[in-house]
């Protein structure tokens, strides 16, 4: 029973990976030589837990960055009141048949395959207001709004 509530959440967070599609890349803080955070589209998310994106690597120094390390996607789209953070141990794909392609001399795109370690949805919801007091609440729910909040443990 555990094993279907655990693929329904997956499915729950796969459909909004889809829906949402942009995030902010950035990796672990600590690393000495690392991908710059930016802007990804996913490319797609595989059944295991994998999500997979481009991003690019500036620099002469895209040789020396470690093949795997810890990073964050997070997922948001203006308007629809909703957040995704996921976070994982992603790898630059290294097979020259699907890895790392050369655009240029001067900028590189790898591709990054990110393996799901833990996943955090937000979720804002406002409710209309019909009386006053209703009116009054519901304003300051939308300056303080307490988010719904699911969190997500994946295991490899």
């Amino acid at each position: 029973m555990q094993q279907l509530h655990q693929d329904a959440n997956f499915q729950f967070l796969k459909k909004k990976i889809k829906e949402i599609k942009m995030a902010m890349f950035r990796t672990e803080i600590d690393a000495e030589l690392k991908l710059p955070n930016n802007i990804i589209q996913t490319f797609r998310v595989d059944n295991d837990g994998t999500v997979w994106f481009f991003t690019s690597c500036n620099g002469n120094y895209a040789d020396n960055i470690d093949r795997s390390f810890y990073a964050y996607l997070n997922y948001y789209k203006k308007g629809n009141g909703c957040r995704l953070q996921l976070s994982g141990v992603a790898t630059i794909v290294e097979n020259e048949d699907e890895g790392v392609i050369s655009i240029s001399t001067a900028t590189r795109m790898v591709l990054v395959k990110m393996k799901i370690m833990q996943a955090e949805y937000f979720e804002n919801k406002i409710l209309p207001a019909v009386t006053f007091s209703e009116k009054l609440k519901s304003a300051f729910h939308n300056i303080f709004p307490a988010p719904a909040h699911k969190s997500y443990l994946f295991s490899k």
